[in-house]
Order: C-alpha cells, then sequence, then structure tokens
C-alpha cells in the first residue's frame, strides 16, 4: 500500500522474483495488495525498480443495476470490489457475473471502475 512498496510474482518458468516501486498515485490508481499489475524495470544503482506500475483491471460483475447504469464489479486475483457506472449496460449486453476489463478513476473520492469491455 501507498506509492512505495514491492512487486512479487513467478516468471513463467516458475522463478520467483521481487522488486521494490515506487509509483506515484497507487491508492488513486486502486493498487493493493494481490493486486495484478503491469510493470517496467529501471536500473537505480546496483538494483532494478519496478515504476510505471498498472493494475491489469479484470473482474467480475457481481451487481448491475440497469436503470441506473451502475454496479459493482469484484476483481479477479485481490477480491476487491469496486463500483462501476456505465451508460448503455443493457444495450452494451453487459450482465451479472460477465468477466470484464475496466478502467479505474477517482471519481467523488472513491475509485470507481468505468470503461466495461466484455472479455
Amino acid at each position: 500500500m501507498g506509492d512505495k512498496g514491492i512487486v512479487r510474482g513467478k516468471r513463467l518458468a516458475n522463478e520467483s522474483f521481487e522488486y521494490a516501486y515506487d509509483q506515484p498515485y497507487s491508492y488513486e490508481l486502486g493498487i493493493s495488495e494481490n493486486t495484478i499489475v503491469t510493470f517496467d524495470l529501471v536500473n537505480v544503482g546496483d538494483k532494478q525498480v519496478a515504476v510505471a506500475v498498472n493494475p491489469v483491471e479484470k473482474g467480475t460483475i457481481v451487481e448491475i443495476d440497469y436503470e441506473k447504469g451502475t454496479g459493482t464489479i469484484l476483481e479477479t486475483e485481490s477480491g476487491i470490489k469496486y463500483p462501476f457506472s456505465q451508460n448503455f449496460l443493457k444495450e452494451s449486453k453487459f450482465e451479472k457475473e460477465q468477466v470484464v476489463k475496466y478502467t479505474l478513476v477517482m471519481a467523488k473520492d472513491t475509485i470507481t471502475a468505468v470503461c466495461l469491455v466484455a472479455i
């Protein structure tokens, strides 16, 4: 949590990695424990540091209100629930239990998913 932390994971060869990161506005980007992210590596002295840390933003619609154009998404890896807002949900054929990608924005002091795309 915060703008500095550690990204951990495994490479395709099942080799573990761990890098420090320094990403401004981590909270506003929706980065939290267990969030799947992409990042670039830069050399700082004799160490590599993760930068441009960006959530993958993939989840499942768990609640949907077609009339209001709102609902809730459960982020796949971290288990965080985000409210979402999108016009024309019914016409776009979004439905409960559908997996979607989205963009997180800070709206009225709440991190909110927008720009939903079906996967």
